[in-house]
């Protein structure tokens, strides 16, 4: 604050120190209590439960809240081995801290809710799952509408484990409507310490909560393809926006959930349903969903999904809508840079995304993207929009439609006077037009779904 004289930083490198500093003088405070007692999970069990929720914030951007380190010595101070769970408990109608579970309910049909809770172990550098993980559904709060599955790890070490749970509802509650609850029950065995005679044992429970609605009908479900995006990239990725110089590295790759979270949530607002797909195209049934959305995609295409989501869009009515983004070899070596810490040159490993794959998959619908890489200001219903680093439309079909704009060639100066950087290819399936594919050179311009 600049009366003051403090600020507000944010990320790992802020945070680190600090933590660091707590877990210090809360070691120095506790050297009484019994020997294993405090350990690097009761401490990180001791800094959660203590801390102080931020309103308005979701669990993926505070973690466990603010360090309140008055209350964790208090904890501590009377601590009892045991083990814990983080989340604690899953409110999925809970916003803003279980962003973005609670802004969609569920549904019989869609594709499974992965949740994964860290399992931290108080006990003992080593521990087991005593037996499997157990879901307890609670009759009066129609938990058994929800289908409960998870995997783990059967040893946790060090100090803690995993357990993801897979969420899903029953065909019966396909047409049911309401709040479900229920728990999962977790047992965890720890060798005794010198001295003990008998194993270390601790029983926790993690509370679940969601809501369930009616499967929506097919024009409102979209189908978000995760699956051929990098969410943490191992190389250099550059970013999708080329003026963002100063930090030209992507290092959180796409994600419905992060860099596209408007994008999510404009979704949601306006009423449709989104599904990721975290598994190839091979994996998916068409008929349940109205639109397929391919976002800067960087992975490529096998044989099986191109011929698959041919038959998807061609025999079942599935929409596909991509947001196709740059590539241009002479702009990913222009980008490169020399990195102090590695002492090499790091050179992109694709573009913004990698257009020859989509070729690949949109060539039987007889479209091809460009190489070049554009930018500026386009005017779309009276809405003026920014086209950051994007691609063009070179090859559509004859009966679709294209939309052309005045942009700036990235890679070499000058101004194409009318670049396609959208295009709309219609079908007659039944009794009614629908969209067939839509392409947009560049993943920030705003579209109306069918």
């Amino acid at each position: 604050h600049s009366s003051s004289g403090c600020r507000t930083l944010s990320g790992t490198s802020v945070a680190s120190p600090v933590v660091a500093g707590v877990v210090a003088l809360l070691a120095s405070g506790l050297k009484h209590r019994p020997a294993g007692h405090i350990n690097p999970a009761s401490m990180k069990q001791g800094l959660m439960a203590s801390a102080r929720r931020l309103p308005g914030v979701n669990m993926f951007e505070q973690g466990s809240g603010k360090i309140d380190l008055l209350r964790a010595y208090q904890i501590l101070n009377s601590y009892t081995p045991q083990a814990s769970l983080s989340p604690s408990y899953l409110d999925l109608t809970e916003c803003q801290y279980m962003w973005p579970y609670c802004t969609q309910p569920l549904y019989h049909g869609a594709i499974p809710i992965i949740v994964n809770v860290t399992i931290l172990n108080g006990m003992g550098v080593v521990g087991k799952i005593l037996e499997r993980p157990k879901w307890y559904p609670y009759l009066p709060h129609n938990g058994e509408f929800l289908e409960i599955s998870m995997t783990y790890s059967d040893i946790l070490w060090p100090w803690s484990g995993y357990l993801a749970v897979h969420i899903s509802v029953s065909a019966a509650a396909a047409a049911w409507q309401g709040t479900v609850q229920g728990h999962i029950e977790v047992t965890v065995e720890s060798p005794p310490l010198e001295g003990e005679e008998g194993v270390r044992r601790s029983t926790v429970k993690l509370a679940v909560k969601a809501n369930i609605i009616p499967t929506p009908p097919r024009h409102k479900r979209i189908l978000w393809d995760q699956y051929h995006n990098l969410r943490y990239p191992q190389g250099y990725f550059p970013r999708d926006n080329l003026k963002m110089k100063n930090d030209p590295l992507d290092w959180n790759g796409d994600h419905v959930h992060t860099n596209f979270k408007d994008l999510y949530q404009h979704l949601r607002n306006i009423g449709y349903y989104i599904e990721v797909l975290g598994t190839p195209f091979t994996c998916f049934d068409a008929r349940h969903y109205g639109v397929l959305l391919l976002v800067d995609p960087e992975e490529e295409y096998h044989r099986e999904e191109i011929d698959k989501l041919r038959r998807d869009v061609e025999q079942d009515g599935l929409a596909l809508i991509v947001l196709a983004d740059w590539y241009n070899t002479d702009v990913m070596r222009k980008i490169k840079f020399y990195d102090e810490n590695t002492r090499q040159w790091w050179l992109p490993e694709t573009g913004g995304s990698n257009i020859p794959a989509l070729n690949e998959l949109l060539a039987v619908h007889g479209i091809r993207l460009g190489d070049r890489v554009y930018e500026g200001s386009i005017t779309m219903n009276d809405r003026t929009l920014q086209y950051m680093s994007g691609t063009s439309i070179v090859q559509f079909p004859t009966s679709g439609v294209l939309v052309g704009a005045k942009l700036n060639n990235q890679g070499k100066k000058g101004v194409n006077p009318n670049a396609p950087m959208a295009g709309w290819s219609l079908r007659w399936l039944s009794t009614s037009w629908r969209f067939t594919v839509f392409v947009s050179g560049t993943g920030y311009t705003r579209v109306r779904l069918p």
